[in-house]
């Protein structure tokens, strides 16, 4: 193992996640790597997730225990702020790898110098890994800003959490998770990481996602701060999208919300930002909603 510059950071961020975390580790360690590190920093966890760590003894695995809980987005920035690999790969501590994809997410990044940011598509499953549905994100090799502008114009998540993605360091100097963000914090990290690079998918399931009682995204879910972050978001990498907005704002109209939309300091009503679009350009925008059950989840699926 190379303890001065590993090629690889996984990167694993818990709290509370004990009776998970052994699967976690043991799927990485099912990869076949030896050039990498895995770093665990615990959120000043309850449980006893520092016991199951030290029972370990796992030569790869760094542990860090905050004195204080710092939030699951600053938690994961301390994860960032302690990898030194290359290549960057977070997991979730409640997830677990498919065997292959660690390797496969690597040769990718390691033989097309364009690609920023490799993802996977997933399994997703109960609480006791039993399989429920494979969900699907955007296929293949793209530009970033063709993903950015998909995302954002279908106000939906085609690239995946943090457990689908592995990305080349290099791309992400000075990036951060944004605590601000509740919901689509993972989504705005992507976003800036492929405004640097190109984006691809190994088009095959990556990990199994567990769904369970504390599943971060399954709590306390707020439709309308998921239409503000997501015109927060487009006001951030594409203040003037027309296309973009009409989307915002028959998603207020969906949910029931009214107000002005704020694009960029400045004050749009729904109603503008629908006129602002050409019948072409809402014809598009109409099928990028008419996507299979099983594609990328729409932002009323960040409820479930």
């Amino acid at each position: 193992m190379n303890t001065v510059s590993p090629e690889l950071s996984i990167c694993i961020p818990t709290y509370n996640c004990a009776q998970y975390l052994s699967a976690a580790l043991e799927s990485v360690m099912r990869q076949g790597l030896t050039d990498f590190e895995i770093i665990v920093v615990d959120n000043a966890s309850t449980d006893n997730t520092e016991e199951v760590i030290r029972s370990l003894n796992n030569p790869y695995l760094k542990y860090f225990r905050n004195s204080s809980n710092l939030g699951s987005r600053e938690n994961g920035n301390r994860c960032l702020e302690k990898a030194s690999g290359k290549y960057i790969k977070f997991l979730c501590a409640d997830d677990v790898l498919l065997d292959g994809v660690l390797p496969q997410q690597l040769d990718i990044l390691r033989t097309s110098s364009d690609v920023c940011l490799v993802t996977s598509d997933l399994i997703e499953t109960d609480e006791h890994l039993h399989p429920q549905k494979r969900v699907h994100y955007l296929p293949g090799k793209r530009p970033g800003r063709s993903v950015i502008s998909t995302c954002l114009t279908g106000l939906s998540n085609y690239i995946g959490g943090p457990s689908n993605y592995m990305y080349r360091r290099a791309c992400a100097d000075g990036i951060k998770v944004d605590p601000k963000y509740r919901f689509i914090s993972d989504l705005k990290f992507c976003l800036q990481i492929l405004q640097r690079g190109n984006y691809a998918n190994i088009n095959r399931p990556g990990y199994l996602y567990r769904r369970h009682a504390g599943t971060d995204t399954a709590q306390n879910c707020s439709m309308q701060i998921l239409v503000e972050e997501f015109e927060s978001l487009i006001s951030e990498f594409d203040a003037w999208n027309p296309l973009a907005w009409m989307q915002t704002a028959r998603l207020r109209r969906k949910a029931g919300l009214s107000g002005p939309i704020k694009i960029a300091g400045s004050v749009w009503s729904p109603i503008r930002a629908m006129k602002a679009v050409a019948p072409l350009r809402a014809a598009v925008a109409m099928r990028l909603l008419q996507r299979r059950e099983d594609a990328a989840p729409t932002i009323a699926q960040y409820c479930r």
